[in-house]
């Protein structure tokens, strides 16, 4: 049977070393501790019970980092599901913008800004097609995704949008799309160039390497229309909170290196192993933490949480005839184990039983807020 790996057994094993030679921001260490203790003695227990034949179960905590690959399961399906519930009867399109490599580096001392300069220019790219087309004229919506990772863990900032296939007008009509595609991707990377750029230089981010980008072609990336917007609710949700490398992809840890799988996109979607020593591959890892406060899924348009429930009501009522009540996900269907001493009953959550180094860790993090 193949060994199955964790990512803390990574840290555990070369985080020590690897911070010998790096520092880390308080924000990476604090996603290191978590990882490491995560579904491990050091957060306490859950305590199960059996309501059918009172059999007990205790299972270790997780610790619910959103960087964490073991945790938030359960949210992302919640997720998912409340999104599907909220899909419009007509086409969707998925367009990826992606950041110049060239402007990586600002991600390194800058996170915040840059990112928030990507969502702005995005959105008003999208925003002005939506309004200037002809065929359109109206307020588009949209989901967004932040991803910085490539197969390999190198840097790779884009945005993943779910984009439904029409607009509302200041009238409150519904304008849908009919061609395949939804705008001309060239003519967005001429757009999104000049938004992103005009982005930074409000954010006093603008560098001799972003004036030199305004003479080369940026990446915007269009699938043709989708029938079944469900299925890119589920890709983009795998990414909202599972993290950046699902822990099946690693095949071996050693005391030199790390190897785990990824598919080669550039040689006919191929899988291939690469093979790192453990202080790279921290270091791509950690590329991707996110800085606290920023938020990787944000919602556009008529979609924003301000506006949704009553414009979504507004573009039903046109799209169908009777317009379909939207079920709230069920909760408790997604935290229930069939008890496995019975097999009738289900396990109940009792309780936390927590460990004294909880309270030292959470007296940790007071200090480290307080050094900040």
């Amino acid at each position: 049977m193949a060994n199955s790996y964790h990512l803390s057994d990574i840290l555990k094993l070369h985080l020590s070393h690897y911070q010998q030679q790096h520092k880390l921001t308080r924000q990476q260490s604090l996603v290191c501790q978590h990882i490491q203790a995560c579904r491990t003695q050091a957060l306490g227990e859950q305590q199960w019970r059996c309501g059918q034949c009172q059999y007990e179960q205790r299972v270790f905590c997780s610790c619910r980092d959103r960087h964490c690959p073991r945790c938030q399961g359960q949210q992302t399906q919640e997720w998912i599901a409340k999104q599907q519930t909220e899909v419009l009867p007509c086409r969707y399109f998925h367009l990826v913008f992606t950041l110049p490599h060239e402007l990586n580096i600002l991600a390194h001392y800058e996170a915040k800004k840059l990112y928030s300069a990507l969502f702005e220019a995005v959105w008003q790219t999208l925003r002005q097609f939506g309004m200037t087309r002809k065929h359109l004229q109206g307020q588009l919506g949209g989901t967004a995704v932040l991803h910085t990772w490539g197969q390999t863990l190198t840097q790779h900032i884009h945005l993943h949008c779910l984009i439904p296939g029409g607009v509302l007008t200041s009238e409150g009509e519904w304008h849908g799309v009919k061609s395949d595609y939804l705008f001309p991707v060239k003519a967005l990377a001429t757009v999104y160039r000049a938004k992103m750029l005009q982005a930074l230089r409000e954010r006093e981010l603008d560098t001799p390497e972003a004036n030199e980008l305004m003479t080369k072609s940026w990446c915007v990336y269009s699938k043709a229309c989708l029938s079944r917007a469900e299925t890119v609710v589920e890709y983009l949700g795998r990414y909202t909170r599972k993290g950046m490398l699902h822990e099946s992809r690693i095949k071996a840890v050693t005391s030199g290196s790390v190897s785990f799988n990824y598919t080669d996109y550039g040689d006919g979607n191929k899988r291939k192993l690469m093979q790192l020593t453990g202080d790279e591959f921290i270091r791509r890892y950690l590329l991707h933490v996110l800085p606290k406060g920023v938020m990787r899924v944000r919602h556009f348009g008529f979609l924003a949480n301000a506006c949704k429930r009553k414009r979504l009501a507004l573009i039903q009522a046109q799209l169908l005839s009777t317009p379909a009540k939207a079920e709230k996900p069920s909760v408790e269907l997604c935290c229930q184990w069939l008890c496995p001493q019975c097999q009738q009953g289900y396990l109940q959550f009792i309780g936390i039983i927590e460990p004294q180094l909880q309270v030292m860790i959470q007296r940790h993090r007071e200090r480290l807020r307080l050094s900040g």
